[in-house]
């Protein structure tokens, strides 16, 4: 058996105006969804709808996987990467064997990872706020 490759998800046509740590997490949001209805369709015995759905999990960790520069953080980098192969291998063995168990092991660890990523994209955002000095003028 061998799993069919069809187009990924696309973004939302809103998804350009959004900050590049926004637009992480929106992919992240997306992989839980999509991996948790994968879980559910193969509990529901829908094998072709489990497969779809994941395929396309696939693609946004490959897109995740794509995004880090190893410049700025070779370490944390090489870890992220070896973690992104890891979901991936998790999510084709779940589609291939219908291993709803699989499924929910990944989206515990996308979830594990998304919120990671919301404290370090909410630590950026605030330091990139201009600060808020009060300007005084003499009369």
């Amino acid at each position: 058996m061998t799993l069919q490759i069809e187009a990924p998800h696309e973004m939302p046509v809103w998804a350009p105006l959004l900050s590049p740590g926004r637009a992480l997490i929106t992919l992240y949001d997306r992989a839980i969804e999509d991996t948790g209805h994968g879980s559910r369709t193969i509990r529901a015995g829908s094998p072709d709808r489990s497969r779809r759905a994941l395929h396309g999990v696939c693609a946004i960790v490959r897109e995740l996987a794509a995004a880090l520069d190893f410049d700025v953080a070779p370490q944390l980098c090489d870890q992220l990467h070896q973690l992104y192969v890891y979901i991936e291998q998790r999510l084709v063995h779940a589609a291939l064997n219908q291993d709803a168990d699989s499924c929910d092991e990944v989206v515990q660890l996308l979830e594990l990872l998304r919120r990671a990523w919301v404290q370090a994209v909410a630590r950026v955002e605030i330091r990139a706020r201009p600060s808020a000095t009060p300007s005084c003028s003499a009369s």
